[in-house]
């Protein structure tokens, strides 16, 4: 994953529990520096210490801090760092979820070996949505649970999140989410 994520990560342990907790985080995680490249991929494993190291020190779950990150990165570092960007997936949260290639799309360009995820969106009523999410990384769903909380809280609507179904693929993995629009089901 890029440094960016790891620069994410770190922002979000220093705006919630200081530059101590961050620096202890750090060397628990041994990795070996803090001068992440924003535009820079490391290896995976550099981002699971880290978060792992989190999870530990926070004494949170490995999902329940994947979670926070999600959100934090939707509703905090991106706007900061991709505002327009954000904007123009979309005004409304079916019409954002069905834009994430197209916004990956165009971010890929500045990233070299950029692996983004897949999101395909199916509605299956006004109210139902399933969000098909295809990665070649595993044990990231935590996170994408937390981008669509922060999308419940960016376009200020309720929508209840559910796990339709996983499955491991041989590239990675597949999973299908369950959406509900509570508000959408009179329509």
């Amino acid at each position: 994953m890029y440094g960016l994520i790891h620069k994410a990560l770190e922002s979000m342990v220093r705006k919630q529990y200081g530059e101590t907790t961050w620096e202890e985080i750090l060397s628990n995680s041994e990795v070996e520096s803090d001068s992440f490249l924003t535009m820079r991929a490391y290896h995976d494993e550099v981002t699971f210490a880290l978060v792992g190291a989190v999870s530990e020190h926070l004494n949170l779950g490995i999902d329940e801090c994947l979670e926070a990150f999600g959100e934090y990165w939707l509703m905090e570092f991106a706007p900061k760092n991709y505002n327009m960007l954000l904007k123009s997936a979309g005004r409304e949260v079916i019409g954002f979820l069905g834009n994430l290639d197209d916004m990956h799309d165009q971010i890929s360009s500045a990233f070299t070996e950029f692996k983004p995820p897949s999101f395909v969106l199916e509605e299956i009523s006004k109210s139902v949505h399933l969000l098909h999410y295809r990665s070649s990384r595993k044990g990231l769903e935590s996170f994408v649970v937390g981008i669509l909380k922060g999308l419940r809280k960016r376009f200020e609507t309720d929508i209840e999140i559910e796990i339709e179904s996983r499955e491991e693929v041989e590239n990675g993995e597949h999973i299908t989410f369950r959406l509900q629009f509570p508000r959408l089901a009179g329509v």
